[in-house]
């Protein structure tokens, strides 16, 4: 969604019209759902969604739930809980296109086929939710967005029941997220990092709008059973209309040599010529390169860990990569400079294979969400701790005529 920051700060103050809690229109008035094409920024990658308001006395209003302040106290680490608050702001819609000029994002308007009665409702609960007691709500980026928000006020001033259109066919939240962010590669990997099990759950329509262009689509293809005209039917949207036309842009593709597939991929490579150069598992080469696969994997693992359990993000909960990357490897990555421990790195390595492939089964038989940028690091992963244990195993046992024996 596109996130707005403190910059507009004009928003509340010296604009005059605005000073009042209550905004009030003429009978006269045009209602749209404005809908802003993604931007390059990360934060812009998802677009943007408001409610536009203008009258035939020159009103010419935007609603705006995507307001937010990075000033706010422990921001960051509010961000990173789910803790962050966002704000609805209602400013001239000169000054909400002109940025979106400037970035050349292209910004449609879809207005709304309403009648007097609603468009009445729909600027009352607009006006309601700008009281600066109800303003502010605690954003979720699926169930309550800049998005969710005008869809559910717009829904709430309609009198009757908005009937979606054709159905989307089989989607999960995380196929609709990540193809926002294919050409941020990094991105990409980092979400599917932390998405959980319920990010492959298949999207419902009335869900699906939490995302501005599955909206816009959504309402494109939408009728309204109406309550007020015996159950009739009508168009949501009356018409569509081009705010800004974005100038055509070359479209950057992310250098394919810095591609998480393609650095695993290296470090496979490497891992796999060590295994056969090496023989040695004392070899210094051997303990570099383990030490940093051991450290960056523990804290993939300490990341997905916080996620899990201390964040209320939605879709990252039930996260079945803590199988592959686990917190333990940090502990690992320290202990693996010591000769002591190699019992217990016996021992884990067993238990590590083993939620390794139950890893695999589960994402086989229950996701159906291979990562291909995962792949190599998780071979190179599964080889290296093969390779350990067998190296291991001729360490610590002998074998004797009754069998083999602790060394």
């Amino acid at each position: 969604m596109r996130l707005y920051i403190s910059l507009f700060v004009f928003l509340f103050m010296g604009i005059s019209g605005l000073k009042s809690q209550t905004i009030k229109f003429g009978d006269s008035t045009i209602v749209s759902l404005i809908t802003c094409q993604p931007g390059e920024a990360l934060y812009a990658k998802f677009g943007h969604t408001a409610i536009r308001i203008r009258d035939t006395k020159g009103l010419d209003l935007v609603y705006n739930y995507g307001i937010f302040d990075f000033k706010t106290e422990k921001f960051y680490w509010k961000f990173l809980r789910g803790h962050t608050d966002y704000l609805l702001g209602v400013y001239p819609t000169e000054h909400f296109l002109q940025e979106y000029s400037e970035r050349n994002s292209g910004v449609w308007e879809q207005e709304l086929n309403m009648t007097v009665i609603e468009r009445r409702r729909l600027i009352e609960l607009l006006n309601i939710n700008y009281l600066p007691e109800n303003r502010m709500y605690r954003y979720n980026f699926v169930y309550d967005n800049c998005a969710t928000r005008p869809y559910d006020i717009i829904s709430t001033a309609f009198n009757g029941v908005i009937v979606p259109g054709s159905e989307q066919g089989e989607v999960t939240f995380r196929e609709m997220i990540v193809a926002y962010l294919t050409n941020n590669p990094w991105t990409e990997f980092g979400i599917n990092l932390i998405f959980g099990m319920d990010a492959d759950r298949k999207v419902r329509k009335q869900t699906s709008v939490f995302l501005p262009e599955y909206l816009r689509t959504s309402l494109q293809n939408s009728k309204l059973i109406s309550l007020s005209e015996g159950l009739g039917e009508k168009k949501v949207v009356n018409r569509i209309n081009i705010l800004v036309q974005p100038k055509p842009a070359d479209e950057k593709n992310p250098v394919w040599f810095f591609h998480p597939f393609t650095i695993s991929l290296i470090w496979l490579i490497i891992g796999v010529i060590l295994i056969f150069t090496q023989k040695n598992l004392d070899n210094i080469q051997h303990k570099i390169f383990d030490f940093i696969l051991y450290l960056s994997t523990g804290l993939g693992g300490l990341l997905i860990f916080f996620f899990m359990f201390f964040s209320e993000h939605p879709l990252v909960g039930k996260s079945i990569n803590i199988l592959w990357l686990s917190p333990i490897n940090i502990i690992l990555a320290v202990l693996i400079w010591k000769r002591s421990p190699r019992k217990f790195f016996f021992f884990y390595n067993i238990i590590y294979l083993f939620l390794m492939l139950l890893y695999i089964l589960v994402t086989i038989f229950l996701t159906n969400s291979i990562i291909i940028a995962f792949i190599p690091l998780q071979m190179l992963l599964f080889l290296r701790i093969l390779w350990r244990e067998e190296r291991l195993l001729h360490i610590l046992f002998i074998p004797t005529d009754k069998g083999i024996r602790w060394r």
